[in-house]
């Protein structure tokens, strides 16, 4: 589990209202956002380049939640 999602957990569990909710979303999908890059930078191949771009793309979009 990564500290984004640790974080979000915690703030659902003690979510007061929907902003709070909607963060740890937000949280959610930018510690995949992070993850994604992370491949990207350290790919050993072109292929798990590729792979990588091509998710971060659909994350940008919306399409992998």
């Amino acid at each position: 589990m990564t500290s984004a999602e640790q974080h979000a957990d915690r703030l659902l569990d003690r979510a007061r209202d929907d902003h709070d909710i909607e963060a740890a979303a937000l949280l959610r999908k930018l510690g995949r956002v992070n993850q994604v890059a992370y491949e990207m930078v350290w790919a050993r191949t072109h292929e798990q380049s590729k792979a990588a771009y091509v998710e971060m793309i659909d994350l940008i979009k919306g399409k992998a939640e």
